[in-house]
């Protein structure tokens, strides 16, 4: 059910799925969505149980620090995209809409967000990205990383074969050098 549910609400979003769409899909039966989950709500919400929520302690100590961990949590969000295109899809969508829906998932995306606006302010501080402005820096990183390279719409356009690799890594190079910080390739 969780699989044809994630991929069902990608496709049709949340509204545009009923719990019959997902048992037909499943081929197993409607009753089931209630006694797993309790409402097709709670099924939305178990689609994100293990979704990457991480901690962090302090602060990068040096140069070195903040551009691996910066590294990191780039890379991270772009190989979700190839990892889990439908979740990263439905998170855009309920978060575009401002669903009922998004508060929550909002709490799963601002531990991330929250710490790229710190390391980017203390790369600023210390002189090693030349930014103006922060919330810009930030909505750019924002958007060049999640952008939805996997949708229909934009195959037309894309003529290569993909590594999620090389995206991860070119896509981290052009971060780098909009942040000032050539030398990081």
């Amino acid at each position: 059910m969780i699989r044809a549910a994630k991929k069902l609400f990608a496709q049709n979003g949340f509204d545009g799925t009923s719990t019959r769409d997902i048992v037909s899909a499943a081929g197993v039966n409607i009753s089931l969505i209630s006694y797993h989950f309790g409402s097709k709500e709670n099924l939305f919400f178990a689609l994100f149980e293990g979704f990457p929520v991480p901690t962090y302690d302090g602060m990068p100590e040096n140069r070195d620090q903040l551009l691996e961990e910066l590294s990191g949590i780039i890379a991270g969000i772009v190989m979700l995209r190839f990892d889990e295109p439908d979740l990263v899809t439905i998170l855009q969508q309920e978060l575009y809409r401002q669903s009922t829906r998004s508060e929550k998932l909002v709490e799963l995306l601002t531990p991330t967000w929250n710490r790229l606006r710190a390391l980017i302010e203390l790369g600023k501080v210390q002189g090693l990205f030349r930014v103006e402005h922060v919330d810009t820096a930030l909505s750019f990183i924002m958007a060049v990383a999640s952008f939805p390279r996997q949708h229909s719409f934009y195959q037309g356009y894309l003529r290569e074969k993909e590594n999620p690799q090389d995206v991860a890594r070119e896509t981290l190079q052009f971060i780098f050098r909009g942040l000032g910080c050539i030398e990081q390739e």
